[in-house]
């Protein structure tokens, strides 16, 4: 194991605490240069068998970082080409094939590294391979360390519905090493702020007032440890109460059923989204939407175009669209047989779930955001 990398005073954790369950709590680590001594702590000697997976962007970038993590000849740095395409099952049949050649066993540990897609995919290998294996969580991104690596969601993308094959599964941890920031671009970083200010408008309080107080897009390593400490606690607290989406957890899909609808569209364009800009421009029709309703005030919409702008994240999508967007969000996991089931709000701060809302509305939300 690699010696503990120096720097970073500021650290933070969170926990999921998994309600009624006999299983430990999750811990969630944030702050800068941690990630080997974080890991160091979880003992991986105790492991048969070890492999970080990643991407080839994150391999290229944080080589150096990574490889002192494994310390055996048996151990495997597994890359995956970059991108949300490779969100599916040919990427995880490959996995899985590499664990199974290598003679990886029920004893083994994968570290997950790098951003939603590795996250998402990686979580789903571990857990579905012997039946489920450990692993852990080491988000790349702005988006995974604030959204994607928290709360046990793993899965893929398939017949052009995102994350419609999945499940829950836990990890030993998540460390959220914020160095890796430091290669992100512009645009990848914009798009992470998507889940926060979702966050924020799901819950309120005290990640609210700061994003709605500050210049969101000058935002850089001073502050950003705060701001994910805060986004963090609020998915923790609503996971730990809710670990399999059954109530509460729900109004964490705040902005993804139009935003996950708008994502898969636009990839089968020459003009796809990234996550958290098709999660903004869904945040913007479902807080329409919510006004539709009567939850929401005019003035709330507006301060919520205004963040999401502050962020440089779109409030509008091309009208091109539209007919993909209708079709995907009658397909959105969430529904209930024919019934497309809404997050909405009731004020800023105030999410429902489980909200059935008139075709005519949810088409005047979806038309408000394209363009």
């Amino acid at each position: 194991m690699g010696k503990p990398i120096a720097g970073g005073k500021k650290r933070t954790i969170q926990y999921l605490t998994l309600n009624g369950k006999p299983q430990p709590r999750v811990p969630v680590y944030t702050g800068k240069n941690i990630i080997a001594e974080k890991i160091a702590g979880i003992s991986l000697k105790r492991f048969t068998r070890r492999a970080i997976l990643t991407d080839e962007n994150v391999a290229g970038l944080w080589y150096g970082k990574l490889t002192p993590l494994l310390y055996h000849k048996n151990d495997l740095l597994i890359t995956i080409p970059h991108g949300e395409d490779q969100k599916n099952i040919q990427t995880l049949q490959n996995i899985w094939t590499v664990l199974f050649r290598n003679r990886f066993d029920r004893k083994s540990v994968i570290i997950n590294a790098g951003g939603g897609v590795v996250c998402d995919i990686g979580a789903f290998a571990a857990a579905t391979y012997m039946r489920g294996i450990s692993f852990l969580q080491a988000p790349s991104t702005l988006l995974a360390q604030a959204d994607a690596a928290i709360g046990g969601k793993a899965g893929i993308n398939f017949g052009g519905i995102k994350n419609s094959i999945g499940l829950f599964a836990q990890p030993l941890a998540v460390v959220c090493d914020t160095q890796f920031l430091s290669t992100l671009p512009e645009r990848e970083w914009r798009s992470g702020f998507a889940e926060i200010i979702k966050h924020s408008l799901i819950a309120g309080g005290d990640l609210f007032r700061r994003l709605n107080a500050a210049d969101i897009s000058g935002f850089r390593e001073k502050e950003i440890e705060t701001i994910l400490r805060l986004s963090s606690a609020i998915k923790c607290n609503i996971v730990s109460s809710d670990p399999n989406e059954k109530g509460l957890r729900k109004t964490l899909n705040f902005g993804h059923t139009v935003g996950h609808a708008l994502e898969m569209a636009s990839h089968e364009s020459a003009s796809p989204l990234l996550h958290g800009e098709a999660v903004a421009t869904g945040m913007v029709a479902e807080a329409k939407l919510s006004q539709l309703a009567g939850l929401l005030k005019n003035d709330e919409l507006l301060k919520i175009e205004k963040i999401i702008a502050a962020a440089g994240l779109p409030l509008k999508a091309p009208r091109k669209f539209l007919k993909e967007v209708l079709i995907k969000i009658e397909q959105d996991k969430k529904n209930e047989g024919d019934r497309i089931k809404w997050v909405l709000l009731n004020g800023i701060g105030k999410a429902v779930y489980d909200m059935e809302q008139p075709e005519q509305h949810v088409t005047s939300a979806i038309e408000y955001v394209l363009e």
